[in-house]
């Protein structure tokens, strides 16, 4: 499966950009997808010695300022 999409510049100028995405961009973007999901939640929900990974992950979004709590 093939799609393409036209992007119009709106510089006044007739080009356009041309955008392939094949069936594989949507496998991988798909997987990426499903792999990240469970990070998220793996990591979310660790117990484990301490809770290392959790706290980890923890201060991890305290250091990029996305609020957690």
């Amino acid at each position: 499966m093939r799609t393409e999409a036209r992007f119009a510049l709106k510089t006044g100028t007739t080009n356009s950009v041309k955008v392939k995405v094949t069936s594989e961009n949507i496998a991988v973007g798909a997987v990426m997808l499903l792999a990240g999901t469970f990070l998220i939640f793996a990591v979310g929900f660790s117990q484990g010695t301490g809770g290392l990974l959790h706290n980890a992950a923890h201060d991890t979004r305290h250091a990029v300022t996305i609020p957690c709590h």
